[in-house]
């Protein structure tokens, strides 16, 4: 049982013990008569199937796929979801069993695939080290890393990466609010403090963001649920320069560039 953890019950890495063989028989079982069909070349089946690798062969995640239909397939990695997108699976204990195994399964798909997901299921109790090795060699390799605590998570993952292969991407953008009311809310509340209750207020008290700004720490003090601190940061949002002379670096005289420009840079955003 190979696959990352592929035979290994309980999400665990490497082969599965034959106490552990016998009691997920009927399991695996289960398992393989739901999906008993197998396909040798991915293209041989429809495109709403994901291919599952033989070394998968009684991994507990594959129970927990039911939105979805996959069937085993030889495939190089873990996962098949389409032509441009795959799942390779490792689990940490495994991970520390054979640190090479990851590395040289991400080596194996050379530059196939668009999409390449390591999907890890952190199954051991220090997961500061083995994580930040799963996580280098992922990121070296090109890869996305997706951490689940257990199986049922992980099969959830492969799931909605199938599921959600052909839908917009606007779907997980952030939604900008179009209306004045979301965009006033939206201003105020990157301000560190102030909420959505207070960005209402504010508006109501003071009729736009215009007001807000030009309103002096005692108007904003009356306003209900803003306390010393939040007027004070208000206040310091709305003073500070978007921008900031320069002067003294490199390549500049008494504040300019070359002579004659004013050196500036950009002020990150108010907290």
């Amino acid at each position: 049982g190979g696959g990352g953890g592929g035979g290994a019950p309980g999400g665990g890495g490497g082969a599965p013990s034959q106490n552990r063989i016998s009691s997920q028989t009927n399991a695996n079982t289960q398992v393989q008569n739901n999906h008993n069909q197998s396909a040798s070349q991915p293209n041989a089946l429809q495109g709403n199937t994901v291919f599952v690798s033989r070394t998968q062969n009684g991994n507990p995640l594959l129970r927990h796929i039911r939105n979805v239909r996959w069937v085993f397939a030889d495939v190089v990695p873990d996962f098949v979801l389409n032509e441009n997108a795959c799942v390779v699976f490792i689990s940490l204990r495994y991970h520390l069993l054979h640190p090479t195994y990851l590395p040289t399964k991400i080596a194996a798909l050379q530059k196939a695939f668009r999409l390449r997901v390591v999907l890890c299921q952190v199954d051991t109790e220090d997961v500061i080290k083995p994580l930040g090795e799963v996580n280098k060699i992922a990121a070296m390799g090109g890869c996305s890393l997706l951490c689940a605590w257990s199986p049922e998570e992980a099969g959830r993952y492969v799931e909605t990466l199938k599921a959600f292969e052909k839908k917009a991407p606007d779907i997980i953008k952030e939604r900008v609010e179009t209306d004045y009311l979301g965009r006033l809310q939206a201003a105020l509340t990157s301000v560190r403090g102030v909420n959505k209750t207070d960005a209402t207020s504010l508006g109501a008290n003071f009729g736009s963001f215009a007001g807000v700004l030009r309103a002096s720490e005692v108007q904003l003090a009356a306003t209900p649920g803003l306390g010393p601190t939040k007027v004070k940061r208000l206040r310091e949002a709305a003073n500070a320069p978007f921008r900031r002379r320069g002067g003294g670096t490199s390549g500049t005289t008494n504040g300019t560039t070359n002579g004659t420009q004013p050196a500036t840079e950009v002020l990150p955003p108010p907290e």
